[in-house]
C-alpha cells in the first residue's frame, strides 16, 4: 500500500507516531479481531482505507466507539497511479501544506519524501520477481490529474537514489517500478537506463511499457541496466485489429526474451464478449510468459467499472483456459509447422477429452 506509506512519512514529519495495519495480509482473521491493535495503540486519528464499501460500513460500525477521529475512504492499493488519491487524503486529513502539489492537484513527485515502508512487513507480501525471491514497488511518477494520460516523472537520479537507499537497508533486490509507463518519455527513459546502469547496484527491475514504444536498440539497453521482466498493458480491440500491430507485439517479445527478459501482459478485453475467445486466442500467439485478463463492464461510460465479482471471475476463468489451450496449439505449431502443429493438436486434445469422459462413465477404471 504505497500511498498509505507517503501519508505515514508525512505524517511523521510532523512529529506523530504512525503505524500501518494491514488487514490484507491475514484475510481469514475476523475484522473485529483484526482491529484490537487500535485498542492498544489508541491513535488520535484512524485512516480508514478500503475498496469494498460493506467491509468499511462494517469497520465504521465497530470502531463507533473509538475515541480518536476515524476518516473513512475507499480506494485501491493502485490508486496512486491516478495521481490524486495521495492529495485526497492529505486533504481529508488537513495536511494539504505537507504536500507540494503542483496547480492542477497533482503531487510534485520531485519533493515527495520516500515512503515509509518501515511501516510495512515488505517480506510477507506476496510481491516476487520472476524468479521467486521478494519483490518491492517503487514509485516513479504519476499521471497528471486532469490529463491522466500525460505522467509526471521523478528525476532519475532520485529514483536511483532510492533504489541503492531500499537496496542497503531491506537487501531487497528486485523492485517493480509502477506509477507511469517506462516509455512514456523517451529521452527520460534513456536517461534512467544510463543511471542505471552507471550506479552498478546490482538488482532487477521490471516496469510497464507500450509495445509502440519499444524497439529492438531499447531492449538491448533496457537488459544492460537490469530489466528482468516487462509489462505490456494491452487493450485488445486496439491491438487485433491491425495485423501490423500484432507483428510488432510479436517481434517485440521475441526480442525481449532473447535478451532474458520476460515479458507479461494484462489483456484488457471489451464487450461484445462474443469475440472473447478470438482475441484470447490470438493472444496466445504472442508467446508471453504471463498474461493477466481484465473484464470491463459494458457501459459506454468512460469511467467504466469492472463488471460484479461472480460475472468477472466467470469471464476471467474462461478467457484463462482458452489461452492455455491456444498456447498448448501454438507449441505445437512452432515445433512441427502449422498443418502437422495443428493436427497433433487436435489429435491429443481429442484423446485428452475422451479419457476424461471414459473415466466419468467408468469411475472405478
Amino acid at each position: 500500500p504505497l500511498t498509505l506509506a507517503y501519508v505515514a512519512t508525512l505524517l511523521e514529519q510532523r512529529r506523530n507516531i504512525v503505524r500501518i495495519y494491514d488487514l490484507a495480509l491475514e484475510p481469514e482473521t475476523p475484522l473485529d479481531v483484526a482491529l484490537r491493535p487500535l485498542q492498544v495503540f489508541q491513535p488520535q486519528l484512524v485512516l480508514l482505507v478500503g475498496n469494498q464499501r460493506a467491509q468499511l460500513e462494517e469497520a465504521l460500525t465497530l470502531l463507533q466507539h473509538q475515541p480518536g477521529r476515524v476518516v473513512p475512504l475507499r480506494m485501491t492499493r493502485a490508486s496512486l497511479e491516478s495521481g490524486y488519491a495521495l492529495v485526497e487524503i492529505v486533504a481529508r486529513l488537513g495536511l494539504a501544506e505537507a504536500l507540494a502539489t503542483l496547480p492542477d492537484s497533482t503531487p510534485n513527485v520531485e519533493q515527495l519524501p520516500l515512503p515509509a515502508r518501515h511501516l510495512l512487513s515488505l517480506e510477507r507480501y506476496e510481491k516476487r520477481a520472476s524468479g521467486g525471491e521478494l519483490q518491492t514497488s517503487l514509485l516513479i511518477g504519476c499521471p497528471v490529474h486532469s490529463s491522466p494520460s500525460v505522467s509526471r516523472l521523478r528525476l532519475p537520479g532520485q529514483i536511483v537514489a532510492e533504489l541503492r537507499s531500499v537496496s542497503r537497508e531491506y537487501g531487497i533486490r528486485h523492485y517493480q517500478l509502477t506509477g507511469a509507463c517506462l516509455t512514456t518519455d523517451a529521452e527520460w527513459l534513456l536517461s534512467l537506463l544510463a543511471h542505471l546502469r552507471d550506479a552498478e547496484l546490482g538488482i532487477g527491475w521490471e516496469g510497464s511499457v507500450t509495445t509502440e514504444g519499444l524497439s529492438e536498440d531499447l531492449i538491448h539497453h533496457m537488459a544492460y541496466a537490469g530489466c528482468e521482466a516487462l509489462r505490456l498493458v494491452l487493450d485488445a480491440a486496439d491491438v487485433f485489429e491491425s495485423a501490423q500491430a500484432r507483428s510488432h507485439v510479436r517481434q517485440m517479445v521475441e526480442l525481449a526474451q532473447r535478451h532474458d527478459i520476460q515479458v507479461h501482459a494484462d489483456l484488457v478485453l471489451r464487450p461484445p464478449y462474443e469475440a472473447v475467445a478470438r482475441l484470447v486466442d490470438v493472444a496466445a500467439t504472442f508467446g508471453l510468459d504471463n498474461v493477466a485478463f481484465t473484464m470491463v463492464s459494458p457501459t459506454l461510460a468512460a469511467d467504466a467499472a469492472p463488471l460484479g465479482p461472480d460475472e468477472d471471475e466467470g469471464l476471467a476463468l474462461m478467457a484463462r483456459q482458452l489461452y492455455h489451450a491456444g498456447r498448448a496449439r501454438q507449441r505445437m505449431i512452432d515445433r512441427f509447422g502449422p498443418a502437422l502443429g495443428s493436427l497433433i493438436w487436435r489429435v491429443r486434445r481429442s484423446r485428452l477429452v475422451s479419457g476424461v469422459l471414459s473415466s466419468e462413465q467408468h469411475p472405478a477404471g
